[in-house]
């Protein structure tokens, strides 16, 4: 909650947090690993002095990139359309951040990250926390822009395939 919100809290997180950390580091769950991983990249957002040991870290790293994943029939549909306009999205991109993007490209110099983003991604129509972590930390960690294709937008334009290719080239400015 602390990472989302991005409100620091060097009192909370200093040396008795990463102590404990260090203390109960075999009996953490592969998901709360993945959660102190994405802590540990918030501290690198804040250029905070407060780190885990290398070997916890990779620990956490390695947990974070085991999750798996299966593209959705909405994000094979955006795949596709992304490549019918001319674009050569990466999908499935892995980061150096251990994030995954569900398409990676360069449009016009500028490396744009495309997340499809159904309905788990949101609570109503509001992005997660988990969401809004993600595409905070890729922007800021690996200067990436992030574009999300909302999975509403996306199901309004039915299967119209030019409706689909204008609502990407408009996202993406190459209008």
């Amino acid at each position: 909650a602390y990472a989302v919100s991005n409100v620091p809290a060097p009192t909370l997180f200093g040396k008795k947090f990463i102590d404990c950390c260090m203390e109960k580091q075999d009996e953490f769950t592969q998901e709360q690993l993945s959660q102190l991983h994405q802590w540990s990249l918030w501290q690198q957002e804040l250029n905070s002095n407060i780190s885990l040991s290398s070997t916890l870290q990779e620990k956490c790293f390695e947990a974070f990139i085991s999750q798996v994943f299966h593209p959705s029939a909405l994000q094979d549909d955006v795949i596709s359309h992304l490549s019918s306009i001319g674009l050569q999205p990466v999908e499935e991109k892995l980061l150096q951040t251990g994030y995954r993007l569900d398409a990676f490209m360069e449009v016009n110099g500028n490396k744009i990250g495309i997340e499809v983003d159904g309905p788990f991604h949101f609570l109503g129509r509001k992005p997660t926390g988990n969401t809004i972590l993600k595409r905070r930390q890729i922007t800021n960690l690996e200067g990436i822009q992030v574009v999300s294709v909302p999975y509403w937008e996306w199901d309004k334009l039915k299967r119209d395939s030019n409706e689909k290719q204008k609502y990407l080239r408009s996202l993406l400015c190459l209008n």
